[in-house]
């Protein structure tokens, strides 16, 4: 008989509920900047900032295009395997696909750089909420790998 020794991949999960306000992403950020120091990535590193981005796009459109007064979106990352998923729950079970944009103009663009950025990207609906996700790779300076 012979044994055979399986290595999980760590697994680190983190969870935010927040009001649907646009005032709150920065604060948002920070909360998440701060779990992933926890969790022992390079914080000023570029994983980190790509995911912050690639995290502020959802979290925005879920709060400007997902959401009405009185609304909560619900911030989830899951790491595990190399990757760290991002995601952003809304109230509004449509789903919205990338708008047309001009050179000049400020909105638009951010699903397409998501879609860049990302290594895979999805959604999922209910009858009542959208979930959209997006994983990137995840910092491999962590000191508790």
């Amino acid at each position: 008989m012979h044994m055979v020794a399986v290595e999980y991949p760590t697994v680190r999960r983190w969870k935010g509920r927040y009001r649907a306000d646009t005032d709150l992403v920065p604060a948002v950020r920070h909360s998440v900047r701060s779990e992933l120091g926890k969790w022992g990535w390079d914080v000023r590193g570029e994983r980190a900032d790509v995911l912050l981005l690639v995290l502020t796009e959802l979290l925005t459109n879920a709060i400007r295009h997902g959401s009405g007064p009185g609304d909560f979106v619900v911030v989830r990352l899951d790491e595990r395997g190399g990757t760290c998923r991002a995601e952003v729950e809304d109230a509004r079970p449509d789903r919205l696909l990338p708008g047309a944009f001009t050179a000049c103009g400020e909105h638009g663009r951010g699903l397409i750089l998501v879609d860049r950025l990302a290594l895979a990207v999805g959604v999922v609906t209910t009858a009542t909420t959208k979930k959209v996700w997006a994983s990137v790779l995840a910092d491999d300076t962590g000191a508790t790998r």
